[in-house]
């Protein structure tokens, strides 16, 4: 699949998730069960890192849900300190649709090139430079994130090690922190020049556009059942 209709239908699959229904809750497992039989697999691994990653997260979100969503208490003699049974649902829907959202990514990630992403978002959003969008330089700027990313996560791993091995934790923090930022200046005054060259992305195939129209007509079904 080209890169681009990649990237469209995870957009349309994503924008439809936000809903937070069971009909594309349903749908989407089917598209990835589908794509999983054609031979489309996630790498468990890194997806399973980011969704741990987003735990706090996901549970600063059911514990919103539960206490502060009006409903049928799920403890009746804690009375209005009770958790509900609506806010339940509706924080376990949320999460469930968070969690098809991160999986997608991975499945994007794993099956696509940082070649191909960086290509593939120069060619949509090529229509803005009629606006002064300099896609070139975003470009640019998306690699040099991406390869940014890579880089601070090894040094980030290195304080924390130094970190966690230190016994006053509170008091390291502040060293830590500072000690990261002055790493990632130093490599950055002292990374040499170097040329980047990002892949011109043909226009996708006509048949291929397909795939993100069907995806939005099944979706859009969802509000009329």
């Amino acid at each position: 699949m080209h890169p681009v209709i990649k990237i469209i239908s995870f957009l349309v699959v994503a924008l439809f998730l936000t809903r937070a229904d069971l009909y594309g809750i349903a749908l989407t497992l089917v598209v990835l069960a589908f794509l999983y039989i054609r031979g489309i697999h996630f790498n468990p691994h890194s997806t399973w890192r980011l969704l741990r990653r987003m735990r706090w997260l996901f549970i600063s979100i059911l514990v919103t849900y539960l206490w502060f969503t009006p409903g049928v208490p799920l403890v009746p003699f804690l009375e209005k300190y009770s958790p509900t049974a609506e806010g339940a649902a509706g924080g376990l829907l949320r999460i469930a649709t968070l969690s098809l959202i991160v999986i997608q990514v991975g499945l994007l990630l794993h099956t696509t090139s940082r070649e191909e992403l960086v290509g593939a978002i120069r060619w949509l959003v090529a229509p803005l430079s009629v606006v002064g969008l300099d896609r070139d330089r975003l470009a640019l700027r998306i690699v040099l994130i991406l390869d940014s990313v890579d880089e601070i996560q090894m040094l980030l791993r290195q304080q924390m090690s130094e970190f966690s091995a230190d016994g006053k934790r509170i008091s390291r923090i502040a060293h830590t922190v500072g000690n990261l930022f002055k790493a990632v200046a130093s490599r950055a005054e002292g990374a040499p020049l170097r040329s980047i060259t990002v892949a011109e992305q043909e226009c996708p195939p006509f048949i291929q556009w397909l795939y993100p129209v069907t995806l939005v007509f099944l979706f859009s079904l969802g509000s009329t059942l």
